[in-house]
């Protein structure tokens, strides 16, 4: 590995591990997934007071078909890649034609492989883990009391189910970053200064979405003009 293979090594290592503490600093504490904890939080404080949840056990059921595809297809590919690792000098050589490819010995090529195998590894652990959160949610969801029942602590049990909500999304959203960081790993394959570029190009991407798209700035000022409800139990509004 030359000094320009360990400064990637390095680059990578920062923004995957540390990502979420840069989107923070970038965001100035306001990123897209932040303001998308405090819309949750309002759903399930209006959740409380509705007599009709169809359409909550809709959205919420959908989701879980998302998680379950990317948790399928991970393993798929994880498989597909440690026959790869298995045959990797007849994969050297066949990659060895194509001029832009600089994949280096075999151990290093075996190396790269090896390297994406963990990385989607990880990625299946987080989506397993957000589809069994998302599970507590739905059972959360379900148990909620009533909209015509007085029960003291609705505002309390409507913050937790957002807690337990924005965990496994949280959960759900790693993994699919598991699968952009993949893009910049496989950039490897062709040279460290494509590997430096992919990760710079996969960090730009995953924090204008964060910070100053347009979904960002909608979400940002609906936050805004629907700051979420705190009622004191005695004094909640009108139930639908």
């Amino acid at each position: 590995m030359t000094p320009l293979d360990w400064i990637g090594l390095g680059l990578f290592a920062l923004g995957f591990f540390g990502y979420a503490h840069i989107a923070r600093l970038a965001g100035r504490g306001r990123n897209l997934n932040m303001m998308m904890h405090e819309v949750r939080r309002t759903w399930m404080q209006r959740l409380m007071t509705r007599t009709d949840r169809i359409v909550d056990s809709a959205l919420t059921g959908h989701t879980v078909n998302s998680m379950s595809f990317f948790s399928s297809a991970t393993i798929l590919i994880v498989a597909g890649l440690i026959g790869v690792l298995a045959q990797a000098d007849a994969a050297l050589a066949l990659m060895a034609r194509w001029h832009f490819i600089d994949a280096g010995d075999p151990a290093l090529f075996q190396l790269k492989l090896l390297g994406m195998v963990i990385l989607l590894v990880l990625a299946f652990f987080r989506f397993t883990w957000a589809l069994r959160q998302y599970n507590y949610c739905c059972a959360l969801v379900g148990a909620v009391p009533l909209a015509l029942n007085d029960y003291p602590h609705r505002t309390e049990r409507a913050e937790q189910v957002a807690m337990v909500y924005t965990s496994a999304l949280d959960s759900f959203n790693s993994g699919i970053r598991c699968y952009y960081f993949a893009v910049a790993w496989i950039a490897w394959l062709a040279g460290p200064i494509p590997f430096i570029a992919g990760i710079f190009l996969v960090m730009a991407v995953l924090l204008r979405r964060q910070v100053i798209s347009r979904a960002a700035r909608a979400v940002q000022r609906f936050v805004e003009l629907n700051p979420p409800d705190r009622w004191p139990p005695d004094q909640w509004p009108p139930r639908e």
